[in-house]
């Protein structure tokens, strides 16, 4: 006999324990537990038939065994906990084993898979038993059902972390770091580099994702490498702060004539903490005419003003101003329809926002592991959401030119050493 060829028993509502007129609560919920329990009751009864060669009161030659009985058991669903009558037998050469209640499952595995979601979303392991205790009633959410469903996203941060990079190819490349208490019983906390790009085709990816003791040029230069030995070739340009580690490393991997751009956001911040707070919000006014400028010759010429006008009132903040101000302006030798993507570093800043938000929950992280695949999953969701570039073969050949030009021949301001603050 196998399983379909016989018909399931005729389970009444009251064999349920459920009277019409007697539901409480959620109607919805109450029927579609006691729907699950038939279902189940119904399906359990027909592989034990099976199991035995025979049915209720039914005698052949193929029969092994009998019934002995019943027990009960929990499993939950996404509409709450199940309880279900689990046959037992006896006389038979193996154990009954159900295949759709394996003896170890006491959760349906969509619900268990939704795990890893939550705790992406923010939910800390306490969380889950406050939010999921009453659903899940007696079958509980311990805290080993929690750690198996998140090696899943341990498992897809391993597998992202080691995949071939040959087919990217890179136009902008954004780096920037964070820092996270990563080692449980230590008090200090690690850069978490962070890598992502817009590819040639203007689509942005997420390209990779490191834990450094600082965001030094060792750090840097090891995260790079990583993206260089599995294949990842030199992008047109770099847009990073200014991190003096970070810029060596780069110049220790790809030269000194990379192409790069240096957040204004972060320029701008660095100037303005040199302001008194009372003139910040003027004196930002002014750096903006700069950076906004709508071409580089007039934005040369402002800085100029700006620097003039101020280089004795607030000298630190003209030095700091000065200091690698060209590099802030790479992005007008680019197309004018990417300035507002490349010019800063933010869609990475936001992101870490999102994940600062996430991983505020956890406090420190018990491991290495389960920091970067945390921080990559909440990147990752992220990700899908980021916009790119308008990229065609006339911008995709501008873009490129402005790359070669920047490296042959660096944007130049002769008089930034003779007003530069000693």
């Amino acid at each position: 006999m196998k399983l379909g060829e016989q018909r399931p028993p005729l389970v009444a509502m009251e064999n349920l324990g459920l009277q019409v007129g007697e539901i409480e609560g959620d109607p919805i919920e109450e029927l579609g537990r006691y729907a699950a329990r038939l279902v189940l009751t119904s399906y359990l009864d027909a592989e034990v038939s099976e199991h035995l060669g025979a049915g209720w009161h039914e005698r052949t030659e193929e029969r092994r065994g009998s019934r002995n009985g019943l027990r009960k058991r929990g499993v939950s669903l996404g509409l709450g906990t199940v309880e279900v009558d689990y046959p037992k037998v006896r006389g038979t050469e193996e154990p009954f084993r159900s295949a759709i209640l394996k003896a170890w499952q006491r959760k349906s595995a969509t619900l268990v898979g939704s795990l890893p979601n939550l705790y992406v979303e923010g939910l800390s392991t306490r969380d889950y038993e406050r939010a999921l205790g009453q659903l899940w009633e007696g079958t509980g959410v311990s805290r080993s059902t929690i750690s198996r469903a998140n090696e899943t996203i341990r498992e897809g941060f391993s597998k992202w972390q080691r995949r071939r990079l040959e087919d990217e190819e890179i136009s902008y490349l954004f780096l920037d770091g964070y820092y996270e208490g990563v080692r449980f019983g230590t008090k200090g906390k690690e850069a978490v580099l962070i890598v992502h790009g817009i590819r040639t085709n203007g689509t942005r990816v997420l390209l990779g994702i490191y834990l450094g003791e600082h965001e030094s040029t060792d750090s840097w230069k090891l995260a790079l490498q990583d993206l260089g030995a599995r294949g990842l070739k030199r992008p047109w340009m770099l847009i990073s702060d200014g991190n003096p580690g970070l810029i060596r490393a780069v110049t220790d991997t790809w030269g000194k004539k990379m192409a790069r751009q240096r957040c204004i956001v972060h320029k701008i911040r660095n100037v303005l903490s040199r302001i008194p707070k009372a003139e910040q919000k003027r004196i930002q006014t002014e750096l903006n005419k700069v950076f906004y400028a709508p071409t580089l010759e007039e934005a040369l010429k402002r800085a100029r003003d700006f620097t003039k006008q101020y280089k004795t009132v607030y000298p630190s903040a003209v030095e700091a101003l000065l200091r690698d101000f060209t590099d802030c302006l790479s992005f007008f030798r680019m197309p004018p329809v990417h300035w507002k993507r490349i010019r800063t570093s933010n869609p990475l800043e936001r992101a870490l926002r999102e994940v600062r938000r996430r991983t505020r929950v956890v406090g420190r992280f018990p491991s290495e592991i389960s920091a970067l695949s945390l921080v990559w999953s909440v990147m990752d969701q992220d990700a899908r959401r980021w916009n790119g570039v308008l990229m065609d073969e006339n911008l995709r050949a501008k873009t490129r030119e402005g790359s070669l030009s920047l490296e042959a021949n660096p944007i130049q301001a002769d008089w930034i050493d003779k007003l530069m603050v000693a």
